[in-house]
């Protein structure tokens, strides 16, 4: 999908800026957006923002500028295509970018299902809606649409409209951002005709359609409107149309609300590896996974035996007797070593717990298959048997280092405490009960646990928690926030798993 630059109309003035200038500062951006890449190579990260339609589109402005600064500038065709330049847009999507945290992606499409359009109604076919958003942040709970729009654009379109609006002696909004008196109706009248909308105005009403129609982690991304070229509370037809935008639920940010980052002002050619100043610079844009966990972390069974699994502690050659499962997670594990690049930093120095029914399961499946080692590392795990009761935290988490061929972290909280999984179903959102019914016992004591004590779940039980998430998003009402659930990227078996065991 290509960038799409707008409101481009007097961006550009050729007797405030000249094309030296605007090429200078591109080459600038586009050693940011490098160095940003090079960054999250670094850091092992380069799968988590998509960077390069982006990027791209910055490097095709940056070739267009190139020509036009041979071109004459005094011809009547230069000054078009500088007044035209995609730049100050691009510019100001990146500084959006940079003020946000948990970048995910740039002009990232998003649709919804509509009535038969009038273009389509002959042939049959649905037309879907779409709307598109400039950058995706914070994880995905964030929609950002920048508009680099003017006053005078911005003026001009709301006449071509023939909207005429409220005066603002008339028109005010609630605390809560409800537009009323004059403001409502002139909404209600711009929702029922969207030919004759103020085209950010469209912007706001379908980014609210698509929001309504998509959920991350049971909840609708907010929306910001980024307007660095409009101030507010000087004109009272702008203060109008942003008060419609607010309306709609999202939240503006205008010229005051804005400070410009600094600019990196790096050298055109970029070699080598970023340095930690410009880690710091760039360290809030990455997601972090952990950042919402609760004190308190909830272990489940699949987690548990992960833990103390060979696979996971030990450098295990593959043998004919294997299950092809546990082949395969020889071989994820020599690529990616779970517990240190994984679990033990997602648990960090929390306090973990487990459910009696997981522990349960854990012990019988280790004292069926598990070998020595991982019968050693179990009794380590929960402070009990011969090699764990009686043990101090510091005095667990050594012994466990004697069994791992990687280092264990001193601040790793052992034991895990084993309660009891008791559920007021009457604690829970109704749909709670539809929940319990599409899971087995033990599920149920994890999950529901998990969800009535407000406790993050850390599970590799994928199809469990894709379940969860669509019988809970399924219901149609008030949005319900379900069981915060981090799921592991890898499960663990335990190495005693034979070929004609099933998975």
């Amino acid at each position: 999908m290509q960038v799409v630059a707008r409101d481009k109309e007097e961006l550009v003035s050729p007797t405030t800026i000249s094309v030296d200038t605007l090429l200078t500062r591109c080459h600038v951006l586009l050693n940011e957006l490098e160095q940003f890449q090079t960054f999250l190579i670094e850091h092992k990260k380069k799968h988590t923002v998509e960077l390069r339609q982006f990027r791209n589109a910055v490097g095709s402005e940056l070739k267009s500028l190139e020509k036009l600064a041979e071109a004459d500038p005094t011809a009547e065709r230069t000054i078009h295509t500088l007044r035209s330049s995609n730049f100050p847009f691009y510019s100001a999507v990146w500084a959006a970018a940079k003020s946000s945290t948990g970048l995910v992606t740039f002009n990232k499409r998003f649709y919804w299902d509509t009535p038969l359009a009038r273009s389509s109604e002959r042939a049959g076919k649905p037309k879907k809606r779409s709307a598109l958003v400039d950058i995706v942040a914070q994880d995905g709970e964030e929609w950002i649409k920048v508009s680099t729009i003017t006053e005078n654009r911005l003026l001009f379109e709301k006449a071509k409209a023939g909207w005429e609006g409220a005066s603002s002696s008339g028109s005010e909004a609630d605390e809560n951002g409800t537009i009323i008196n004059g403001i409502e109706s002139v909404g209600k009248a711009m929702n029922e005709d969207e030919e004759d909308k103020v085209e950010i105005l469209k912007m706001a009403y379908d980014l609210q359609k698509a929001s309504k129609v998509t959920r991350i982690r049971y909840r609708h991304p907010k929306i910001k409107f980024v307007l660095p070229k409009i101030s507010e509370g000087h004109i009272p037809e702008i203060d109008t149309i942003l008060a419609e935008i607010r309306a709609t639920g999202a939240t503006v940010q205008c010229a005051s609300d804005l400070s410009a980052p600094e600019s990196l002002h790096y050298p055109s050619h970029i070699n080598g590896s970023t340095d930690s100043t410009l880690s710091l610079s760039f360290s809030h844009l990455l997601i972090d996974p952990f950042s919402t966990f609760t004190p308190t972390l909830n272990i489940d069974c699949t987690i548990l035996l992960a833990l103390v699994s060979d696979l996971s502690n030990a450098h295990v050659v593959p043998e004919p007797r294997y299950h092809r499962a546990i082949r395969r997670q020889i071989d994820l594990e020599e690529k990616e070593q779970l517990l240190p690049s994984s679990l033990w930093p997602a648990m960090g120095n929390h306090e973990l717990v487990c459910t009696f029914e997981a522990a349960k399961r854990m012990r019988e499946i280790v004292g069926l298959i598990g070998t020595d080692t991982e019968k050693v590392r179990a009794e380590l795990l929960l402070g009990e048997g011969e090699n764990g009761e009686g043990k101090t935290a510091q005095e667990l988490t050594e012994a466990f280092d004697g069994t791992s061929s990687y280092e264990v972290p001193k601040e790793w909280n052992l034991p895990i405490k084993v309660v009891q999984a008791e559920v007021d179903m009457a604690d829970l959102p109704p749909v709670a009960g539809k929940v319990a019914e599409h899971l087995t016992a033990i599920n149920r004591s994890v999950f529901l646990f998990g969800w009535a004590r407000r406790l993050t779940t850390i599970s590799s039980n994928r199809t469990v928690a894709k379940t969860i998430e669509s019988l809970i998003e399924g219901e149609k009402g008030e949005e319900v926030v379900g069981p915060d659930i981090w799921l592991c990227a890898t499960a663990r078996s335990l190495v005693g798993k034979e070929k004609g065991r099933r998975e």
